[in-house]
């Protein structure tokens, strides 16, 4: 093989591998907030930071991907039985040697207008008394042994414990609790949050003993914003030959009406039926009740001024923003008052 054949082989698949590595990078589906490596199968805590404030760089003491019913530092110092993982193989849990505060989390983006609803499972063993004052620091002089999991600001600090960057409290213990939960699932709603980056925060504390805090199957279930609307009946304006439609939607997003003879072959002919009313739309900008406006085209003003009525069958569509259109058919009737006779012009 000539040194060019070679050449343009190598280009070749190094072409090759990068689409490859470019399709491997690339998100699975648009919509979805998803939460890497939530359930630990990797066994490595990949996609996640694990990070203890104050804690000297050469302790080893954290956050760690853990299989079995031992803690991951108990065969260096003693024996510390923990909870095996309660799905899958591997779990995320917390162990130490010493005091300490150490902290487990993820940023993850909530696709704007879907409903998102965050699922986990927690559970834990201390080996001291629960004790859970306001306070993620271990050097308190009283004692602080807790668990608590939230939903914060990413752009706040990783200790914070105010109300204002507290997104949403997932779980936390509480003084003189048990020293054991079994795995407990637990969820919450983030759809208030949608469009933004939310912070998943796993925090445990320690300055009495030992405390294995754990947890597993970290998910958030992405729903797109519903498309399902209700139609009232037509208003009619005789004066004016128009009519109004109610329409109460879920939420954010688009009502169309349109014709719907004009997409239906006339029976008669080989050609379109023509539209009898006009393409009408309105935004809304909230859930609730909007008002379309139904118009006659040229052509059926026509009809209106002659028959004083207009038979009508229309497609009402509603596009959610970010959502998928869903479409209803309407059939009523437009009316025009007949225009009362000319005045005679005797006896003026």
């Amino acid at each position: 093989m000539s040194g060019e054949s070679t050449a343009r082989m190598r280009k070749t698949v190094a072409s090759v591998a990068a689409l490859a590595a470019i399709a491997l990078l690339a998100p699975l589906g648009a919509g979805a907030a998803t939460v890497v490596n939530g359930d630990f199968e990797t066994g490595t805590l990949s996609g996640w930071t694990s990070v203890s404030p104050g804690q000297a760089p050469e302790d080893p003491d954290g956050w760690f991907a853990y299989t079995g019913t031992e803690s991951p530092l108990g065969t260096e110092f003693e024996p510390i039985s923990v909870q095996a993982p309660p799905q899958g193989k591997y779990g995320a849990i917390t162990a130490q040697t010493g005091p300490g505060v150490h902290i487990l989390y993820q940023d993850v983006a909530l696709e704007p207008y879907f409903s998102h609803t965050l699922s986990l499972t927690a559970y834990y063993n201390s080996y001291a008394p629960i004790s859970s004052p306001e306070s993620l620091d271990p050097d308190v002089e009283e004692p602080n042994q807790q668990y608590r999991i939230d939903v914060i600001k990413p752009t706040a600090p990783i200790t914070t414990l105010s109300p204002a960057d507290i997104l949403a409290s997932v779980f936390s213990t509480k003084t003189g609790a048990p020293e054991t939960l079994g795995p407990t699932a637990l969820t919450a709603d983030l759809s208030p949050f949608a469009g933004q980056t939310v912070r998943l925060r796993f925090v445990e504390v320690d300055n009495e003993l030992y405390f294995a805090a754990g947890t597993d199957a970290v998910s958030i279930a992405s729903t797109p914003p519903s498309g399902a609307f209700t139609m009232g009946k037509l208003k009619l304006n005789r004066k004016k030959g128009t009519a109004r439609l109610k329409v109460d939607v879920p939420g954010p997003g688009t009502v169309v009406v349109k014709d719907a003879r004009a997409t239906t072959a006339s029976a008669s002919a080989k050609k379109k039926a023509a539209k009898r009313i006009k393409r009408a739309s309105v935004t809304a900008v909230a859930g609730g009740t909007v008002f379309v406006t139904l118009k006659p085209t040229t052509a059926g003003r026509k009809i209106l001024k002659e028959k004083h009525k207009l038979a009508i069958k229309a497609l009402v569509s509603f596009t959610p923003t970010g959502g998928t259109t869903t479409s209803q058919t309407l059939e009523g009737k437009l009316k025009l008052k007949a225009s009362p006779p000319p005045k005679s012009g005797y006896g003026r």
